[in-house]
């Protein structure tokens, strides 16, 4: 069936473009594969209350935001929820109690399964001969042009030129593509789109103009028409998130947009009379409807009690530890060592192991970029590689020196050319008029190492992305002098400050960072380092170390009250969290005097990785294996392409804890919460909790809200099976089977193991130990943080001197 188009030009509306950008800001942005962070997926919705953007959520994309009934009902009758758990949940929520079990369950029933209330003219146009909808058939096709729109690696033809912009680009492809007619059974398509303007605001604002609806109701349409097509919205939205941070102007998510709302307008314009009037009576009655508070009010309330069940174990184990005196100073003794380790939650378990079996090693938990706000910089034709939090633009390079320039130059002159082969090798590969014998040539060169993997031969290490070869030096991003000594002294001291790390220095200091290692895994990147812009840990630790070891430094720091001794030798390290096995970096440049303390510390590190592992095994299905055979296997894991599941990363994460050591030191923590050091008596002003709640304490946030929202509903917020995965673009993320659309947040393999659920849907539970007006500063201090905090996206305590947890969701 075609609709003969009728398509007269109305008056443009004003500030189009600004509103499409605002509409935009709804969406959250995803990194690239080779960078990747967790993102929280409801960021763009943070000014809501959790429950209000729900709804809005069910409404305009009929997505739900939590679990199905049948899971609360479970874990009621399992006695995981209790009922004291859910008079909890209602006095929080002020909502007056049920009087009877039957009741509670009750409210349950009425939560229903989501129903959207916005639609789209293509919706009410008929599908195609085989049965595909023209909504499907406008996504496939503006997911197709996206994935060459950004294809820069593997495409076969350049899907557009340097300087093009997506919608131009999109609008020159549409006005030649006739089977877009034909998905859509619209005639007389391609002759609309070679009317419009060119630009992209001025294309919005024909758009919106054409679209009969109330402002409200436009918003709606747009946001829904983005929910259709989420990934490569949120990919365009996180190519517009990090020029920003680079000072650059991007408007890529609101173009695409304008591609949607221009096929929406030409759609509804094509209508025939009861197609239209079906269009209108759902928008009336979209402007007549508010879905009811009380429909998802039971499912909030059942799902607040489920956090609360685990809040009473958490709570338990704080409240166990002795009182702390707040009237002196803690009596401490000086450590001989000191591991100061990412907050990430493995680390949890590697410190408590490493305590137990070492009292007198003193661990801290600090962000794991270090506070090195920099990109990395090595010989050869890579660039630069972010290694901060992706909420951050780097300020400073490090670039790695073989401490020759004619060394460099030659090393980066080899690496050059064998970047070229490769280059060469896989634009042929690709390309239309390759032979079959180049392909079939390429794949005999890799055959053996096919068969050495799939057989488990392959030799296997621990390996980090430091070179022992290379020495490193900072130098700033934009014209590249080297730091001056105030700028070193000013970050060396904001690193040890951010630590709460300014006395009693022992002989030996390790930054441990941490990294996964991995292979054919495309989501390799999410089991490294948030911190780090989904990075191993070794550079910015290895930077740090230098920094703090250099002696001009120390003696800037002396002057700023932070006396680091001189027999305090820092030192980097690496953590390789599939086979808890930690590797000294820069060993050669310990001096012969802490030879013993840093055999002492190896020793420490090799016993607490055997515990680790053990108490790791279980869950990876390990169990009864000696060390021996325990250890190989995890490394066969590292190695092993075929294996889904090398780690369990994140999941079960439900905490992050701002307090020192001895607050939490000795709790069995089960790898679930993140433990960032630090002292309120060293802080006054809580300028530092201000940095630590805008920075550790978001990432945290972006981390548990993208595991949360990757087990509620997987198949919108989730990446789908990995088995079924293709990567786009060479980096740019992954697809599921056939699809067209981006796949955003983690696989189930992350978060399943075949039978069990191995994560927890859990809001961010944030504890502070500092006194309440301090913490209050902070959070006002910061509108996200603020937001996050009032509008239930997180919950936040203060941990008492007595171990209680006192709320402060009110802050």
């Amino acid at each position: 069936m075609t609709v003969k188009l009728n398509l007269p030009l109305a008056a443009p509306v004003n500030d189009a473009g600004k509103r499409l950008t605002e509409l935009c800001e709804s969406i959250a942005p995803i990194w690239p594969l080779d960078r990747w962070i967790a993102v929280n997926p409801w960021w763009g919705l943070r000014r809501l209350p959790v429950e209000a953007a729900s709804r809005r959520l069910r409404r305009e994309a009929g997505v739900g935001m939590l679990m199905p009934p049948s899971f609360y009902r479970s874990a009621f009758a399992s006695g995981r929820i209790r009922e004291s758990d859910l008079y909890q949940a209602a006095r929080e929520l002020a909502v007056t109690p049920p009087d009877s079990p039957k009741a509670w369950l009750a409210m349950l029933t009425s939560a229903g399964e989501p129903e959207r209330q916005v639609y789209s003219a293509l919706e009410f146009l008929p599908p195609s001969g085989d049965g595909v909808t023209p909504l499907a058939s406008a996504r496939d096709h503006l997911g197709r042009f996206c994935a060459r729109y950004f294809d820069r690696r593997q495409a076969r033809w350049p899907g557009r030129a340097d300087n093009d912009g997506l919608f131009s680009a999109w609008l020159r492809q549409a006005r030649r593509d006739r089977s877009l007619e034909k998905q859509l059974g619209l005639a007389d398509l391609r002759t609309a789109l070679a009317d419009l303007p060119d630009a992209w605001p001025s294309a919005a604002e024909w758009a919106l103009s054409s679209i009969p609806l109330a402002s409200e109701a436009q918003d709606a349409l747009a946001r829904r028409l983005l929910h259709a097509l989420l990934g490569w919205a949120s990919w365009c939205r996180g190519e517009d998130w990090r020029a920003g941070l680079e000072g650059r102007a991007s408007s890529l998510c609101a173009e695409l947009l304008t591609a949607w709302l221009v096929l929406e307008a030409l759609t509804l314009s094509a209508l025939g009379t009861e197609q239209k009037a079906a269009w209108q009576r759902r928008w009336a009655s979209f402007a007549q409807s508010r879905e009811r508070d009380g429909d998802l009010t039971g499912l909030w309330l059942w799902h607040r009690a489920y956090e609360l069940a685990w809040l009473r174990e958490f709570g338990g184990k704080l409240a166990t530890r002795a009182p702390v005196p707040r009237d002196g100073e803690l009596a401490v003794q000086v450590p001989a060592i000191q591991a100061v380790f990412c907050i990430d939650v493995r680390s949890e378990v590697f410190r408590r192991h490493l305590e137990e079996g070492r009292p007198g090693i003193q661990t801290l938990g600090f962000a794991g970029f270090f506070g090195m706000p920099i990109s990395h910089r090595v010989p050869g034709p890579e660039g630069d590689s972010p290694r901060l939090p992706g909420l951050m633009a780097p300020t400073y390079r490090f670039v790695e020196s073989t401490g020759n320039l004619e060394q460099d130059l030659r090393l980066g002159q080899r690496l050059d050319q064998k970047e070229a082969i490769r280059d060469s090798v896989r634009r042929a590969k690709y390309s239309s008029l390759s032979t079959f014998t180049l392909v079939e040539t390429t794949g005999l060169a890799w055959a053996w190492k096919l068969v050495k993997d799939s057989l488990g031969r392959k030799r296997t290490r621990l390996e980090t992305d430091v070179s022992p070869q290379r020495e490193g030096r900072l130098c700033h991003l934009h014209g590249g002098d080297p730091l001056s000594d105030p700028e070193r002294v000013a970050l060396a001291e904001s690193v040890l400050r951010g630590m709460s790390l300014t006395r009693n220095f022992g002989s030996l200091l390790v930054l441990v960072g941490h990294g996964s290692h991995t292979d054919n895994n495309p989501n390799e990147a999410g089991l490294a380092c948030g911190a780090c812009c989904g990075k191993n840990g070794g550079v910015n630790a290895r930077a740090a170390a230098n920094l703090l070891n250099d002696r001009t430094v120390r003696a800037g720091l002396r002057q700023r009250g932070i006396r680091l001794p001189d027999h305090c030798w820092v030192l980097a390290a690496e953590h390789c969290t599939v086979t808890d096995q930690v590797r000294i970096l820069d060993r050669n440049q310990v001096p012969d005097s802490h030879l013993l303390r840093l055999q002492e510390l190896e020793q420490a590190f090799a016993e607490a990785g055997r515990a680790a592992r053990r108490e790791r095994a279980s869950t990876l299905g390990l169990n009864g294996l000696d060390d021996e055979a325990l250890l190989a296997a995890m490394t066969r894991r590292t190695s092993n392409w075929a294996e889904v599941r090398p780690e369990w990363g994140l999941a079960g994460n439900a905490a992050i804890v701002f307090a020192q050591r001895h607050r939490t030191r000795g709790i069995n923590l089960k790898g679930r919460c993140f433990l960032h050091d630090y002292d309120a008596d060293q802080d006054p002003d809580a300028e530092v909790l201000t940095r630590l709640l805008s920075a550790p304490m978001i990432v945290a946030n972006w981390i548990n809200l993208q595991y949360f929202a990757s087990m509620t509903n997987p198949e919108v917020y989730g990446a789908g099976n990995k088995l079924l995965h293709s990567v786009v673009g060479g980096h740019l993320g992954v697809v599921e089977g056939n699809g067209t659309d981006l796949r955003i947040g983690l696989p189930i393999q992350s978060l399943h193991d075949g039978r069990l659920w191995r994560h927890e849907p859990l809001r961010l539970n944030v504890v502070v130990d500092a006194p309440e007006d301090s913490i209050r500063r902070a959070v006002a201090a910061h509108p996200d943080v603020s937001a996050l905090v009032r509008n239930r996206w997180l919950w936040l305590f203060r941990l008492d001197d007595s171990g209680e947890l006192v709320p402060l969701s009110d802050a």
